[in-house]
């Protein structure tokens, strides 16, 4: 099997992203800017590989627009998702490619990650991937089989995610896109990145305007009835996370929510 890791990044000056995020794999780099350029060498890797990059220079906006533009680009039979404020470990290629090699009906696979801000609890064993667990998923635990993201037809929802002013929740979408096609998906404990900032490019606070995006994406990842019923349940059952703002009550929560889940972008 051949991998490719998929870099999404913004107003990168040059490649020195390759060095800083370890990058010991074959990949492609999106580096959205104010030029369009793509560029393609090859370096040699800690263990004496030759690797090569594919470096892409885009005006365009998005980091879903970003990521599928990677997709798009890439060689490799599995593809690792990457932002640019990661750090990546010497062996995740091997990582990553032996759990393929144990599980060869599986499509996509999500693994552990490190966070400097916070612990984060993970399973320590392999599991099936359930829909609460693709709910509490990062794009940054994700790897997928290219060949069957092209079969399928699965990229990311342009619409969502930073750049785009509606929020985040794509790699929800994403993974869900997958469920409905009934590719096997995996949980694998083995840590694959390093997470060294967690600032969010869309998250400003708990204001109207994240409650409205919240409703949006409700109904665009869940549905109709399934977004309707976490519309409600989050205000409700999640307000420690929020009422430290204190600028919104729980109606006026529940009231942005609905402006959003009925609107129309």
């Amino acid at each position: 099997m051949t991998f490719n890791i998929l870099i999404s990044c913004m107003h990168q000056k040059d490649a020195s992203i390759i060095k800083r995020s370890n990058i010991q794999s074959d990949v492609v780099v999106v580096n959205q800017c104010d030029h369009d350029s793509i560029e393609e060498y090859d370096f040699v890797n800690k263990k004496g590989r030759t690797c090569h990059v594919k470096f892409i220079c885009t005006r365009e906006r998005g980091l879903s627009k970003s990521r599928n533009m990677a997709i798009r680009n890439a060689w490799g039979d599995i593809c690792q998702i990457c932002d640019d404020d990661e750090v990546l470990p010497d062996d995740g290629e091997e990582k990553i490619l032996k759990a393929y090699a144990e599980n060869p009906d599986a499509g996509l696979i999500v693994f552990a990650v490190v966070r400097n801000d916070r612990p984060i609890k993970y399973p320590q064993e392999k599991r099936p991937l359930g829909f609460i667990q693709i709910l509490k998923t990062s794009s940054i635990q994700i790897t997928f089989s290219r060949h069957l993201s092209n079969k399928h037809g699965i990229l990311f929802d342009e619409k969502m995610g930073s750049g785009t002013g509606n929020g985040g929740g794509e790699e929800n979408r994403f993974m869900l896109d997958w469920r409905k096609k009934r590719v096997k998906m995996l949980y694998y404990p083995d840590i694959i990145a390093t997470l060294m900032s967690a600032d969010s490019q869309w998250f400003h606070g708990y204001d109207a305007r994240y409650f409205e995006n919240l409703g949006w994406t409700d109904r665009r990842i869940l549905g109709n009835v399934l977004g309707m019923i976490y519309l409600f349940y989050w205000p409700l059952f999640r307000r420690k996370s929020y009422k430290q703002d204190g600028s919104l009550s729980l109606l006026e929560t529940i009231k942005y929510s609905l402006k959003g889940y009925f609107s129309k972008r």
